[in-house]
C-alpha cells in the first residue's frame, strides 16, 4: 500500500500539536463542568427528597439490605442471626453552614453520578484522535462496560455496605454513657463517599487493561504478584468501607478479587491482539 495514504488507515487520526491538545482538553472540560453543574443545580432544586430517599432510607429497618440479609439468614443458617434493626440515628447540624453544605454535597454527587456516562465519554473522544479505527472499534464496543462497573460498584455498597457498616458503627458502644449524636455532614460523608469509592475502585479491570495496553503490567505478573494484589485490595476495602468489622472488608474484597482475576483475562487478550497485529 501507498505511504502516502495514512488517512485510509487512520481515518479519525488529526495532526494535532501541544496547544491543540491544551484547546482540545479544555472544550471537554468545559462541556464535562455544564453537563455537572446542570446535574447539581437539579439535585439541589429536589434535594429534600434525595436526602429523605438516598441518605437516609440506608438506616431505616425496611431498607433493601436489611431484607436481603435477613432472608439470605433465613435461607443459609436458618435463624434471625442476619436480622439486624438498625440503631436509632439522631443527626445535628454544628455548623451554621452545615446543613447547606451538606445539601450541595448531596446535590453534586447526584449530579456527577448522573453526568458519569458523559464524562466518560468525553475523556474516550479526548484520545479518540490518538487511536487507530480497529482500536475506536474496539474501545467503543467496550465504553458502556465502563459505566455499568461503576453503577454496579455504586449500587453494591449503597445497598449492602452502608447498611452493613452503619449498622455496626452507630451500634458499637465504647462506654453506656456515650451518646451517639451524629452531625448531619457525617451522615452524608458517610454514605456518599463510600458509594463512590465503591464505584470508583470496581473500575479495577478499566486500569488493569490501560495498563496492559501501555505495556506496563502484563498477564504474567499480575498472576506472579497475586499475593500482593490480595493485601492492596483488601487495604483499598479497609479504606473504601470505614467500618473495622471484617466482614464489610470481606464484602467488598472479594468482588474487587473476582474483578483482578478478570483484569488478568483482560490483559491476556491485550497481549493476544498485540501478537496477532
Amino acid at each position: 500500500m501507498p505511504l502516502d495514504q495514512p488517512e485510509e488507515l487512520y481515518p479519525y487520526e488529526k495532526n494535532m500539536g501541544f496547544f491543540d491538545h491544551i484547546d482540545e482538553l479544555r472544550k471537554r472540560l468545559f462541556r464535562v463542568a455544564i453537563v455537572l453543574l446542570l446535574g447539581t443545580v437539579v439535585g439541589f432544586i429536589y434535594v429534600e427528597k434525595l436526602f429523605e430517599w438516598i441518605v437516609l432510607s440506608p438506616f431505616t429497618p425496611d431498607f433493601f439490605g436489611y431484607r436481603f440479609f435477613c432472608k439470605a439468614g433465613h435461607t443459609l443458617m436458618n435463624s434471625d442471626a442476619l436480622c439486624w434493626t438498625p440503631p436509632p440515628l439522631v443527626m445535628q447540624s454544628q455548623q451554621i453552614q452545615g446543613q447547606f453544605v451538606s445539601a450541595f454535597k448531596i446535590a453534586f454527587v447526584v449530579g456527577f453520578v448522573v453526568a458519569f456516562p458523559y464524562i466518560t465519554y468525553q475523556i474516550w473522544s479526548f484520545v479518540k484522535p490518538a487511536l487507530s479505527q480497529k482500536e475506536i472499534q474496539k474501545t467503543g464496543r467496550s465504553l458502556s462496560i465502563v459505566s455499568l462497573l461503576f453503577f454496579t460498584g455504586l449500587f453494591f455498597a449503597y445497598f449492602f455496605l452502608v447498611p452493613l457498616a452503619s449498622n455496626f458503627l452507630l451500634g458499637y458502644s465504647l462506654n453506656p454513657q456515650i451518646q451517639n449524636i451524629i452531625t448531619i455532614s457525617s451522615v452524608t460523608g458517610f454514605v456518599t463517599f463510600m458509594s463512590l469509592a465503591t464505584g470508583l475502585v470496581f473500575e479495577l479491570p478499566v486500569l488493569i487493561y490501560v495498563l496492559a495496553k501501555l505495556g506496563i503490567v502484563s498477564s504474567t505478573f499480575l498472576k506472579k504478584n497475586w499475593r500482593y494484589a490480595v493485601v492492596v485490595i483488601f487495604l483499598i476495602a479497609g479504606i473504601a468501607t470505614p467500618s473495622p468489622d471484617v466482614f464489610s472488608q470481606l464484602l467488598l474484597g472479594t468482588p474487587l478479587m473476582g474483578l483482578y482475576v478478570v483484569g488478568i483475562y483482560v490483559a491476556k487478550r491485550v497481549e493476544k491482539n498485540r501478537d496477532n497485529e
